[in-house]
């Protein structure tokens, strides 16, 4: 099977196809109905159900790794909102933004790492920024998912044999504590699920800094070249240590993950196919090879680590 050679041309577009088999984790959930957390289900073209983490999640989950790389280095700036990774990024320094001038204002807001790379919308002045990183649905392939319930008991201490001292004790007293019991005593179900999942991402590094009212770039070189840096550490991070929720007592047993790394070093956007497909490698290959793309298939997490790093050396495409 033919391969596209890694070049050293700046990238203009990075794509991430990959399956990704996760074992015991609950890192998504519907909600809770009752005492019962609801998994994430989503339904295919075909009417097949099954598991999936939400592409806000994930998207969440780089946003934080980016926040954690940028807040240990002065080299990244952060605006107020961003500093203390609050959702509403540059619309809460909205004040100081430039009234009158949308462009002004834009590259005011670009200067602040997060703001640029995972996007913002600010309401006075009206202006927003797409996130140069996009994360599709983390979906179960059908027939490898699997997913359980479980039942868990939070006891209160009266009920293992402590018990409390009646002395002294006033009406007011005998309230509060039955309503600490009750408060205390807890059944309740929680997800567990297991698979081999589909995730595709894409990372436009060509929109690193660019003000998109002029399309000027607003950074000088070197500052485009570090976030592209911190933008490619975030998603090695996300993908060796994923965030998410009920990871105090789930956290994921990461067995594998194996795929394709699409670099685009050319004005054309990189090809992107499901790894629903069975065959989504090969027709990757074929796909890249008519735009120019380059190939790096990986089969295991450290490979694609180790392909992530090789991508660093190369410069964000201007």
């Amino acid at each position: 099977m033919a391969m596209n050679s890694e070049k050293n041309g700046a990238v203009f577009e990075l794509a991430i196809l990959a399956r990704l088999t996760w074992n015991l984790h609950s890192l998504n959930n519907e909600g809770t109905l009752g005492n019962v957390s609801e998994p994430r289900t989503v339904v295919l073209w075909n009417g097949q159900r099954t598991d999936g983490i939400s592409g806000e999640m994930m998207k969440h989950i780089h946003a934080y790794w980016t926040w954690i790389g940028a807040s240990s280095d002065a080299d990244y700036p952060l605006c107020d909102g961003c500093r203390d990774f609050r959702p509403q990024r540059a619309d809460l320094i909205s004040k100081t933004l430039a009234k009158n001038d949308n462009v002004a204002a834009l590259k005011e807001a670009i200067q602040c790492v997060l703001c640029d790379v995972h996007g913002f919308l600010v309401q006075t002045p009206t202006i927003h920024r797409q996130s140069v990183v996009e994360f599709s649905w983390v979906v179960g392939l059908p027939g490898k998912v699997q997913r359980d319930l479980h039942a868990h008991a939070r006891h209160a201490a009266t009920e293992r044999g402590v018990e409390t001292s009646s002395a002294g004790s006033t009406e007011s007293d005998e309230q509060a504590g039955t309503q600490a019991g009750v408060a205390a005593q807890m059944v309740y179900h929680r997800p567990t699920r297991s698979g081999v999942y589909a995730l595709v991402s894409l990372f436009q590094s060509w929109r690193i800094g660019l003000n998109e009212i002029d399309y000027r770039y607003s950074l000088d070189d070197e500052q485009r070249k570090k976030r592209y840096e911190l933008v490619l550490q975030a998603y090695e991070w996300t993908l060796k240590r994923p965030d998410g929720a009920m990871r105090s007592t789930r956290l994921p047993h990461i067995e594998r993950a194996e795929g394709v790394l699409i670099v685009s070093a050319k004005a054309v956007p990189a090809p992107l196919l499901s790894p629903l497909r069975d065959d989504y490698r090969e027709k990757l290959q074929e796909l890249a090879a008519m735009q120019g793309c380059d190939v790096i298939p990986f089969a295991d997490v450290d490979e694609m680590v180790a392909a992530l790093e090789r991508i660093k050396q190369r410069d964000p495409f201007k």
